[in-house]
């Protein structure tokens, strides 16, 4: 008979705060999010041609921050609770995930060297061509709306719903979902198979906000640090 190993700071045990219901409920929004919204947003710019793109992208996230606060409420506040409870083990996530995206990154950096591969994220570029139509909406979307938005579906749900399942999946599939859902819309816009390699960007950042969740057991924790990884990403491209 296998014992369970007592939960220590260096190895919490992840609970899923997650209710059925509400699990349903960020299924449903999430092709909507992901596909369906992208995808008819610019002809809202056709009928209402005063909307720029910080508009219609504020839009975008306005409306599933709303969705999502409504339809996740109790998570979030459990989340929150798990936070409080377990303050010391979530810094500790918080600071180790920093180290991890670090480690991971000139990993990352290394490796395009030695390949020659020279990759730009065409998101950011997007999102620095932003600046000129409005900085205040561009920060309010990008720093407080976004990272409720995506870890509540790509960390709470994705996640969050494998994790039970296969600890490998959850991790193998959210970070593929979160790195290809950053690149997928400008695959048509130049030569598709940088573009597509181009997610490898986001694959470190993913993974330590995926250690971020898992360590610390509240969707805090990946929210906060998805904030201050945006706050410093928007203060370099603006």
């Amino acid at each position: 008979m296998n014992e369970k190993k007592p939960e220590t700071p260096f190895r919490p045990a992840f609970t899923d705060l997650m209710r059925p219901g509400e699990r349903l409920a960020a299924l449903v929004y999430l092709p909507i999010h992901v596909f369906a919204m992208p995808l008819l947003l610019p002809y809202l710019g056709l009928v209402i041609p005063g909307l720029t793109a910080v508009d219609l992208n504020f839009i975008y996230y306005a409306a599933g921050f709303t969705y999502l606060l409504a339809a996740l409420w109790r998570f979030l506040r459990a989340g929150f609770d798990a936070m409080l409870d377990r303050f010391a083990m979530f810094v500790l996530a918080f600071a180790t995930a920093f180290v991890l995206e670090l480690a991971l990154s000139m990993i990352l950096t290394s490796l395009l060297n030695l390949t020659g591969l020279s990759l730009s994220s065409p998101n950011n570029d997007a999102f620095a061509a932003m600046g000129e139509y409005g900085r205040g909406a561009l920060v309010a979307m990008s720093v407080f709306l976004a990272p409720v938005v995506e870890e509540a579906l790509f960390r709470g749900l994705v996640f969050g719903a494998l994790r039970g399942k296969s600890r490998a999946a959850a991790w193998i599939v959210s970070v593929l979902v979160f790195s290809v859902y950053h690149i997928w819309q400008y695959i048509g816009d130049g030569d598709a198979v940088m573009v597509l390699l181009s997610a490898l960007l986001y694959v470190p950042g993913s993974a330590a906000l995926n250690w971020a969740y898992e360590r610390s057991g509240s969707i805090w924790c990946p929210i906060f640090y998805h904030m201050m990884v945006n706050a410093i990403s928007v203060s370099r491209l603006l």
